[in-house]
């Protein structure tokens, strides 16, 4: 019996650290981490001597086992593969013999991996205005370079920016193209395009569809479909891509499991993990310290005066690096577009990322926003971490007018968001 409990506590401990550490590239132990949690959270299971819970390992096991080509020399995938066959052996799963094979569900449909259940930790990527990038990180920068250039490229899917000049020698982002990998029992590939060269936003992948998969299901699937904004929701992984658009001007975010970017290289140049390529920035604090030396510098003329451009972009409420970006981008520009698309990035990112709303600064000046409450570190975070439902909820009830104390313990100081804190709303 003890040697049933230790066992217990190691596998779940197990699964717990491998939300935090390190994988391979295309070894997707953190997936089926995540499908064994959901079925735990979702089916009350207890963990011991019964069928549910031998149910489970046995569909654990084979969703490792369709990912073991890419697991060798995965320790984490063996240390799990050891530790599961024990359990079997420990609970007398032979004592259930209805339990010996895999799920009819998990073998013959698509598992969505949901974000509602409490171990899923997000993390928030964003493209928008003159180049600006919002790193997964938390880290702001504005590249220097225009061109194509991949934000985000995984076994799931990929999408690619493409930066132009256009009138006035404004730079933009001026196309977002979003390819969803084919996926075994979820999803064909799918390919979404969306250009400033159309009217308006497309509201269909290149083929027509608006989903993929099967349709009561709808792993993919193209929602909130309208001119200017549109979401494309990536529901086996738990993942949206959200595309606006202001004017000629496009903007893309994207909202992902923590655990799926475990699965990417360091090495990999890619927008939202490393940011600008080759490291080539442009330097806007030092732009906006000092603006005619900078644009003689670009052989470019300031369009719109420092002071307006701050007054304009402060009395649109826009905070943080987003007011910077809307400084820039006005100051070079002279175009209100821009403005706008900055913000509706910061109330993207407000609405959709909880830690953002508790990190955030007003005009560069760092304070704790008095209607966030945080606490805990990332292990017990799995366990506390509330729903994106349940944080916009929060949003539109308590602006004002609940009073919930901020603590600055657990905030990272060398990273703009506060990703060890827990949001949630009492």
């Amino acid at each position: 019996m003890c040697n049933a409990l230790f066992t217990s506590f190691i596998i779940i401990i197990t699964t717990v650290y491998i939300l935090v550490l390190p994988c391979g590239r295309c070894c997707m132990v953190e997936y089926c981490a995540g499908m064994y949690s959901q079925k735990l959270d979702e089916g009350g299971i207890v963990i011991g001597k019964n069928a549910p819970y031998c149910q489970v390992i046995t569909d654990y096991i084979f969703c490792l086992e369709g990912t073991s080509r890419s697991c060798r020399g995965n320790l984490k995938f063996h240390t799990l593969q050891t530790l599961l066959q024990r359990q079997k052996r420990e609970f007398s799963c032979s004592s259930f013999p209805k339990t010996a094979t895999p799920s009819e569900a998990l073998q013959r449909s698509c598992h969505l991996l949901s974000e509602s259940v409490p171990h899923t930790i997000v993390r928030y990527c964003t493209a928008f205005g003159s180049r600006h990038v919002r790193t997964f990180d938390g880290h702001f920068e504005t590249c220097a370079r225009s061109g194509a250039y991949p934000l985000i490229d995984n076994r799931f899917f990929l999408v690619q920016i493409t930066h132009s000049n256009l009138a006035n020698r404004i730079n933009g982002l001026t196309k977002v193209t979003v390819i969803v990998k084919a996926t075994r029992h979820c999803t064909s590939q799918k390919h979404y395009e969306a250009s400033t060269e159309d009217t308006e936003l497309a509201k269909s992948f290149v083929d027509g569809t608006s989903f993929g998969g099967d349709p009561t299901q709808r792993a993919v699937e193209i929602r909130n479909r309208n001119g200017s904004r549109v979401e494309i929701a990536l529901q086996h992984i738990a993942t949206t891509i959200y595309v606006r658009r202001q004017g000629p001007f496009l903007s893309v975010a994207i909202r992902i499991p923590e655990m799926l970017l475990k699965e990417q290289s360091a090495d990999e140049e890619q927008l939202c993990t490393t940011g600008c390529i080759r490291g080539e920035t442009v330097r806007i604090k030092e732009a906006l310290a000092n603006p005619h030396s900078f644009t003689r510098c670009q052989g470019v003329h300031i369009k719109t005066p420092l002071k307006i451009a701050v007054d304009r972009c402060a009395r649109m409420g826009i905070n943080d690096a987003f007011f910077d970006a809307c400084v820039f981008d006005l100051l070079i520009s002279g175009d209100e577009m821009l403005v706008a698309l900055a913000a509706d990035a910061e109330q993207d990112i407000q609405e959709l990322y909880p830690p953002y709303w508790c990190s955030r600064s007003h005009h560069h000046h760092l304070h704790y926003e008095e209607h966030c409450i945080a606490f805990g570190d990332r292990l017990y975070q799995a366990f506390f971490a509330k729903t994106l439902a349940e944080y916009q909820d929060f949003l539109r009830f308590g602006r004002g007018e609940m009073p919930i104390v901020a603590s600055s313990d657990y905030f990272d100081a060398d990273n703009n968001d506060a990703t060890d804190m827990i949001v949630y709303a009492n």
